[in-house]
């Protein structure tokens, strides 16, 4: 029988082959790896944003990786202020300050040295106090005593180690929550979105009609949003209606959204940039048209 020789060096070519491939193939799921594992940078298309801590600027890569970000967007006819924070690595607190201690969003922050705010819920504004349940620092502030409790079906609920969102009714009384904002419409909360028909005796006034609006919510990846739309400022700034509020979340991501006090109240602030959107009290298309508030969640 006639032996069969190897040309020289073939056995090492093959080895060296199998070798490569499984390099190839290593590589190949290293890079599947780092690509599935890389930080989601969150920053809405066509927005610029800002390190929430110094103010510097970002790209999507430094966004991905800083502990929270804000940004204006216009889109569609409409003006959009955002903020979005990682809630480890910030303190969520809700400030209560009625009556004569009621003030503009911007000075509540500043008074508790935050980095971010936003107006809060719904409240009397002959009186400056609190028309749905408020918690704060432990201490129930306000309770649910006229506002449409259907309208007022959410809550921002604030504990040392999480910022939830969570529909609610006016039995809650969140005893075992360091603090808690009730407010609404309930956009969404993990499980189910939330619809309101026009059969609605208010769906003409205010569901269904543009306003300016202020949102709170969270993203699958566990950041936190503060969003503030302008409006009533035609063909700079629509409003919203809560459907297109809703769609505007879902596309930001969010998979916990809640509706909170809008129209004049609708205020975003964050250090050291200002206030982000345009206020409309004082019915000017700009940044200091406040309105005096009694309540406010900041981010410190």
């Amino acid at each position: 029988m006639k032996k069969i020789r190897a040309k020289k060096g073939c056995f090492a070519r093959i080895v060296r082959r199998m070798t490569d491939n499984r390099a190839k193939t290593a590589v190949c799921a290293l890079l599947c790896l780092v690509a599935c594992t890389r930080p989601v940078s969150h920053v809405p298309e066509g927005a610029t944003v800002y390190d929430l801590r110094t103010g510097a600027e970002l790209t999507e890569r430094k966004a991905a990786k800083a502990d929270g970000f804000y940004g204006t967007l216009q889109r569609d006819g409409q003006s959009i202020a955002f903020v979005r924070y990682n809630p480890h690595a910030f303190q969520t607190t809700v400030v209560s300050a009625e009556g004569e201690q009621a003030d503009s969003t911007s000075a509540l922050c500043l008074k508790y040295d935050a980095f971010a705010g936003i107006n809060g819920s719904f409240f009397n504004m002959s009186e400056l106090t609190a028309v749905t349940f408020v918690k704060d620092d432990g201490f129930i502030v306000g309770r649910n005593v006229s506002i449409d409790p259907t309208r007022a079906n959410g809550a921002v609920v604030l504990n040392p180690e999480s910022v939830d969102f969570a529909a609610c009714d006016t039995t809650d009384t969140f005893d075992l929550d360091w603090e808690v904002m009730t407010s609404g419409p309930m956009l969404f909360d993990g499980e189910q979105t939330f619809t309101y028909g026009e059969e609605r005796d208010d769906y003409a006034s205010f569901f269904g009609k543009r306003h300016p609006r202020s949102l709170m919510g969270k993203d699958a990846d566990g950041g936190v949003w503060m969003v503030v739309v302008d409006g009533r400022f035609p063909g700079e700034a629509e409003g919203m209606s809560i459907d297109e509020l809703t769609e505007l979340a879902r596309s930001l991501g969010l998979t916990e959204a809640l509706n909170l006090d809008g129209g004049g109240s609708s205020t975003l602030w964050v250090l050291p940039a200002g206030v982000l959107n345009h206020p409309c009290d004082n019915r000017r298309f700009d940044h200091v048209g406040q309105r005096i508030v009694p309540n406010a969640i900041v981010v410190r």
